[in-house]
């Protein structure tokens, strides 16, 4: 696997991370106890994946990108979290290729596969940072070096790029923090003496 981790001191986190819940529900050999077991491992693994992924996502675009406002970043980590990236990260490391993820995988709508190469992904995270002795500057390195940083580079060009409508959202947005505009309330609309309702 394309993980670039040689020498990996703990292959039991990885074996938790690659084998999806319903893969082990699958298993006719497995006791119902000892499935729920490996289930609730993975899921663990998974939970502390994300919570790990966010800090780190969050922490780099704080530290890399202070220039962009605060609204704007908060529009590029909610996308760089988002289940539908996660799954992409999945793909390029191969994830699925030595994952077992159940007999019902190839059948699903694509956005129930994107929901479980997401969690795979999340899991693999979790097992790595538990690897690298809950070190959080180790597995940052690990994550821009083979996915964050590409992810947020791809996405600010296509972004700021002429013909992108994402352009004017994070300007408009940024405009507003500026301007400290407040978000419109659909209830304000319909409040006596609204000047925004004399005409």
């Amino acid at each position: 696997m394309s993980i670039s981790i040689p020498e990996f001191e703990h292959p039991e986190l990885l074996e938790i991370a690659l084998i999806h819940p319903n893969h082990i529900y699958d298993g006719t050999n497995i006791i119902r106890p000892e499935q729920k077991q490996q289930a609730l491992e993975h899921q663990g693994l998974a939970n502390l994946g994300y919570v790990v992924f966010c800090r780190i996502v969050g922490n780099y675009l704080s530290d890399n990108f202070s220039s962009l406002g605060q609204a704007t970043l908060t529009i590029i980590e909610s996308d760089i979290v988002s289940r539908k990236m996660l799954s992409e990260f999945a793909r390029d490391l191969k994830l699925r290729q030595f994952s077992l993820l159940g007999k019902s995988y190839k059948w699903k709508h694509k956005s129930e596969q994107n929901k479980i190469l997401a969690q795979i992904f999340e899991a693999l995270i979790g097992a790595i940072y538990l690897e690298f002795d809950r070190d959080l500057e180790r597995t940052n390195d690990w994550l821009v070096e083979h996915c964050l940083a590409k992810a947020v580079n791809q996405l600010l060009t296509t972004a700021f790029q002429d013909d992108s409508d994402l352009e004017t959202d994070f300007q408009l947005i940024d405009w507003i923090e500026v301007l400290k505009l407040p978000l419109l309330n659909p209830k304000s609309l319909y409040r006596k003496n609204n000047p925004l309702l004399e005409c």
